[in-house]
């Protein structure tokens, strides 16, 4: 049976409308700069399938994965957009040290956010100004690689990401000129593009002061017959401290733990509460449900960028103990990179923005 007759019988009005909406904000919110032929997914219900389908997708196109990962110089199609209090907007910013130097503030601490495969720099841009109203002393920038997000799963993984995170590491290396070593320097990616941040990490040589990790990719990283090497996986060495944070374990998120400290979201379990429309209409193992679970973890630490909300969470040794009440709830820092709230973390979220609990109510 098809996605749309199981939609014709399942589903009423507020569920199919539900369910647009969810689909609108996942998938078809970032044009793209090609004009690539329409991808069917109503047969999709595994990232192998994803894979395939983009596979054939780009050759129906015909367009070669080898002038772009080649031929075409990368700072073509990776930009890098800065913000500070000063600057008011997002500004283009060259990776020279007389451009650069100009737009962003010195001996600053710095975060460099990575948008995911498929999507585009939009996925951070607002959230971003408005953290920087609240933290007026730091530099953001954004990781745009829009024209090569339409590139196939593997070959990006294979050929594509390497390329873009040796020119972050050049960008990052050539911010200690004006007095931002990489130790002053976050990292912030998701799925694949979390894997991305742990490859500029080991290019550094693990001196990068912060990676966030929001539920890295598990298939082809860390299982599967096709796992990637230990220097193109996120891990506790590429960083000073790395951050991970879980929504789809053992689904398209990983299910190893990769950081020092580990934050699980509704016990980093699949189907997220928030992705309700879709496991109802759907199923539980449906592409678009695991999507949407995936990218629940970008949603949560987005919210944490209001200033008034608290990141509570509980250190557990597991989720069954976390669910018996045997934890104690503990502030848990986005950042602390000393140690002291390295292990596992529990967070239960509401179905609605902005997702995170009333610490009063806890």
């Amino acid at each position: 049976m098809t996605i749309d007759r199981i939609v014709y019988f399942s589903t009423s009005r507020v569920e199919i409308l539900c369910i647009a909406l969810l689909v609108f904000q996942i998938l078809l919110s970032n044009v793209k700069s090609f004009d690539l032929p329409s991808l069917d997914q109503r047969e999709i219900y595994s990232v192998e399938q994803l894979s395939n389908a983009w596979r054939h997708n780009i050759g129906a196109y015909n367009c070669s994965l080898q002038p772009l990962s080649e031929w075409r110089p990368i700072g073509e199609d990776v930009t890098i957009w800065c913000f500070n209090r000063k600057s008011e907007k997002f500004r283009y910013t060259l990776n020279d040290l007389g451009h650069f130097g100009e737009i962003l503030e010195h001996n600053r601490s710095t975060v460099l956010f990575i948008h995911g495969w498929l999507q585009d720099r939009s996925q951070f841009a607002k959230e971003v100004a408005q953290l920087s109203l609240a933290m007026t002393n730091n530099n953001y920038c954004l990781i745009d690689f829009e024209p090569l997000t339409n590139i196939e799963l593997e070959p990006f993984m294979e050929e594509v990401s390497p390329r873009i995170a040796t020119y972050v590491a050049g960008f990052v290396q050539s911010l200690s000129a004006i007095g931002i070593p990489p130790r002053m320097v976050s990292l912030v990616g998701e799925g694949v593009t979390a894997h991305l941040a742990g490859h500029v990490g080991a290019i550094l040589e693990g001196h990068l002061g912060t990676i966030i990790g929001l539920d890295p990719m598990g298939p082809f990283f860390t299982t599967g017959p096709k796992q990637q090497t230990k220097r193109c996986t996120l891990d506790r060495s590429d960083a000073r401290w790395v951050q991970v944070w879980y929504t789809s374990l053992g689904q398209l998120g990983s299910s190893t733990p990769l950081g020092h400290q580990n934050i699980y979201i509704n016990g980093g379990l699949h189907p997220q509460p928030y992705c309700a429309c879709f496991t109802r209409t759907f199923g539980v193992n449906n592409l678009l449900t695991e999507l949407c679970s995936h990218y629940f973890a970008v949603k949560v630490f987005k919210a944490t960028f209001d200033p008034s909300t608290a990141l509570m969470a509980t250190r557990c040794r597991n989720y069954k103990e976390f669910l018996a009440g045997l934890c104690d709830i503990r502030k848990a820092p986005r950042v602390t990179g000393d140690g002291t709230d390295a292990g596992n973390f529990y967070i239960e979220t509401s179905c609605q923005t902005p997702f995170l609990l009333n610490p009063s109510a806890m």
